[in-house]
């Protein structure tokens, strides 16, 4: 089972990375295309936007020329390392030692990448209420929460296993 769960996370990774890879390239030439007026495959420009059509699957994507382009392109690079980390943090039950210096570091990243969206929604509110906009719990309210619980749980098991690699220290260290 935990094999299958490192595998899983695995093929989560590679999959959010091309996904990325693919939406930074076509977005890229579909600015080109907007900028240069230089015919791409797969890409129109309809109304000052950009949409690209995936061959295989039948999928359109509309591409926008302003910020929310980088916006796109810094979560999905977000996740990436998320789904990285994730890969990493399953790598440690895996292997049949847990109680490494290693391990432990890569599952304080995996914490501090589940914080990271908190800070995110507490400026993002922030910037609501000095502009006076009403504040409308939607999605990204949702996914916060559960960074917030996976941050928690994170919290907990790296604490279990702090404790354990000390026992294990002075276990090694007794004769």
């Amino acid at each position: 089972m935990k094999k299958l769960a490192y595998l899983t996370s695995l093929v989560l990774f590679y999959i959010v990375a091309i996904v990325l890879l693919f939406v930074f390239l076509f977005s890229a030439l579909a600015f080109l295309e907007y900028k240069l007026e230089i015919d791409m495959p797969f890409i129109d420009i309809i109304n000052g936007r950009g949409k690209v059509y995936v061959p295989f699957i039948g999928l359109n994507i509309n591409v926008p020329f302003n910020y929310a382009i980088i916006i796109m392109w810094g979560a999905m690079t977000y996740y990436a390392i998320y789904f990285y980390a994730f890969k990493e943090f399953l790598k440690v039950f895996v292997k049949n030692k847990i109680f490494e210096t290693k391990s432990l570091k890569r599952l304080r990243f995996f914490l501090k990448l589940n914080i990271l969206p908190i800070v995110y929604i507490v400026l993002f509110t922030a910037s609501f209420l000095i502009q006076g906009i009403p504040i409308r719990f939607e999605d990204d309210y949702f996914i916060v929460l559960a960074h917030l619980v996976i941050a928690f749980l994170m919290y907990l098991y790296l604490d279990v296993l702090k404790k354990g690699s000390h026992i294990q220290e002075e276990n090694d260290l007794t004769i």
